[in-house]
């Protein structure tokens, strides 16, 4: 990212990736209210699996290689990704899918 010019480039990747971490940081302390007051098992476990993601997303992200991180979504940073957003769409509900 560094080496891209705007607001990604060298003065803007630092503070870009701290809002990054801020907001992963946030949408964790969300999910886990979240997982705590869901009313059933299987919601709580659906909350699991997106907090699961997150944390092996953040992990590749911070090794630097992501197929050396630890955790239950092996592969690549794409990968984890698709994990990641694959979990937040199992927490909508029938009407909210798209």
């Amino acid at each position: 990212m560094a080496s891209l010019p705007g607001q990604y480039g060298a003065g803007g990747a630092a503070a870009r990736w701290a809002d990054i971490q801020r907001r992963a940081d946030d949408l964790t302390q969300t999910l886990y209210a979240l997982r705590e007051a869901a009313p059933t098992e299987d919601e709580r476990a659906r909350v699991d699996d997106v907090l699961a993601s997150l944390q092996a997303l953040r992990s590749a992200t911070q090794t630097g290689d992501p197929s050396l991180a630890g955790g239950p979504y092996p592969g690549d940073l794409q990968t984890r990704l698709q994990y990641f957003q694959a979990a937040l769409q199992a927490l909508r509900g029938p009407d909210e899918a798209r």
